[in-house]
């Protein structure tokens, strides 16, 4: 990058910023205008907001109200019972897969040696 180039985006990203800048004071005094105007509703004690008010009072949940999150366990119960035999089709059906994964693996390897075998065979004929 040239010293063109980069004075170029370094006056680039100063108006972004100056522009960012401005947007920032423009959302701030906005809501400066929203807070005052909820801060004189507050002073006149306007009956509908001392309703929310005392509503957001209600439904605030106190602080020294301890954490019983810890303590909860739960207990999942079914009425259906599995099959005396469930846990051992179970194991077989494990065995069955790990066999069957070692046979596709040995026959990739088997099938990956012989794609090398015949790829380089005959650079490797003297």
């Amino acid at each position: 990058m040239n010293e063109d180039a980069a004075a170029s985006l370094a006056l680039d990203a100063a108006q972004t910023l100056k522009g960012i800048g401005e947007d920032v004071a423009a959302l701030k005094a906005q809501n400066s205008d929203v807070l005052a105007s909820i801060e004189s509703l507050r002073l006149v004690n306007v009956e509908g907001f001392q309703q929310i008010i005392a509503r957001d009072a209600y439904l605030a949940v106190p602080a020294d109200v301890p954490d019983d999150s810890a303590d909860w366990v739960t207990e999942v119960r079914s009425e259906v019972e599995v099959p005396s035999s469930f846990f051992s089709d179970l194991m077989s059906f494990q065995y069955f897969q790990t066999v069957l994964l070692v046979f596709v693996l040995v026959s990739l390897l088997l099938n990956f040696g012989a794609l090398l075998w015949l790829s380089f065979s005959d650079k490797w004929r003297v």
